[in-house]
């Protein structure tokens, strides 16, 4: 297969291009290198380092798919990828919120990537299927229901619907950008009849280990490092694990094994013409306690003392307890299993970055949040 992988230099596109690559196939990646910058701009560093893929099944292009349309289209032209599988999304709620630039930026980046790419598919590829990663933030966390996959219908004075999206209420301008995107996917995909994966997928953790001399990116700052990921890096620095609010907010979760599981699932099983394909990508669910918890008894396995404590959320959010439950029946139908737990996963973490922590000592200045929705 030919795939087109847009931002193959981030966290997840570089452990998709590797596991790709290691399944014979030809890879297009594209990046901007944005996620890069934008870290340094943070005055932060990938804890693994900016490695890079040589391949000869690779071929690597340094365009912006929200603007260079000329040279998308050209790539598009020349070389009528299979897949397109759009990781390009600038990730960071924290950045969205941080100024009226960034915002722009994102909301830009975001939306103009994914219009673009579904109208060059369109245009050039339209039996090539798309998949792409939304969030489980995109979702009202709060709504005291069950969360669907994607879809359902509804009684409403004594009317029954027929099917509708799922109810949104994004917690950031990053996961109304994501909203954004579910809505023209489905717009688009209904319109032209096109084969498309959207992926609500929960927070993703850990380090991708089929190579362990060539990591993906691991960033820890308050902009990039997902949670997870930035209470190892505290444990590490022998920093306290700075839990919002009262921490009793839930979250769903996955490693970035299963990520990349999941995403060989929907690039190897298409779906189906006109009706977006979507799925909730996670594994399970805590609260940001239990996160915490784990991190600190998992620190005292191999012997480290970790603390935590509890710091006015800079969000919006609730931080008490609440109902919170997804319905994820159709990746597993699919035969996704997860391959290791959040404990097994945190354990893995931690040693690695214990073998670097002297040169990870300048991070204690760029892990604690200063960035308020306020």
């Amino acid at each position: 297969m030919k795939i087109l992988i847009l931002g193959n230099r981030g966290y997840i596109g570089h452990s998709l291009t590797k596991k790709m690559l290691q399944n014979g196939e030809f890879v297009i990646g594209i990046d901007n290198n944005d996620r890069e910058k934008n870290v340094r701009k943070n005055n932060s560093f990938s804890a693994t380092g900016e490695n890079r893929i040589q391949h000869d099944n690779l071929l690597q292009f340094e365009i912006d798919i929200s603007t260079d349309l000329n040279e998308l289209e050209v790539i598009f032209v020349k070389h009528k990828p299979d897949c397109v599988v759009n990781l390009a999304h600038c990730p960071s709620a924290p950045f969205s919120m941080e100024s009226l630039d960034n915002a722009n930026y994102v909301i830009k980046n975001n939306l103009l990537g994914t219009n673009n790419l579904l109208w060059m598919i369109k245009k050039h590829v339209p039996e090539s299927q798309y998949v792409t990663i939304g969030t489980a933030g995109e979702y009202n966390h709060y709504a005291n229901i069950d969360i669907e996959e994607g879809y359902f219908s509804f009684i409403h004075k004594g009317r029954q619907s027929t099917e509708c999206i799922f109810p949104r209420r994004p917690g950031s301008i990053y996961h109304t950008t994501k909203v954004g995107s579910t809505y023209l996917i489905d717009f688009l995909s209904r319109t032209w009849d096109l084969k498309t994966t959207d992926v609500m997928q929960g927070i993703v953790f850990g380090l991708h280990d089929s190579d362990t001399e060539n990591y993906t990116r691991f960033d820890t700052d308050e902009s990039f490092g997902t949670v997870v990921n930035r209470f190892c890096m505290q444990a590490i620095l022998g920093e306290k694990l700075t839990i919002y609010g009262k921490g009793q907010h839930k979250r769903a979760f996955i490693s970035l094994r299963d990520s990349i599981q999941a995403l060989e699932l929907a690039i190897y099983n298409e779906p189906s013409k006109g009706r977006p394909r979507v799925w909730n990508q996670l594994t399970t669910w805590y609260s940001m306690e239990e996160v915490a918890d784990l991190v600190i008894e998992c620190a005292k396995e191999i012997d480290m003392f970790v603390e935590k404590t509890f710091i006015e959320t800079p969000r919006k959010e609730q931080t008490t307890e609440h109902y919170y439950n997804f319905i994820n029946k159709n990746l597993t139908d699919l035969g996704y299993k997860p391959m290791r737990s959040l404990k097994e996963e945190i354990l893995f973490t931690l040693s690695v970055l214990r073998e670097k922590q002297d040169n990870l000592q300048e991070l204690r200045n760029v892990i604690k949040p200063k960035i308020k929705w306020s």
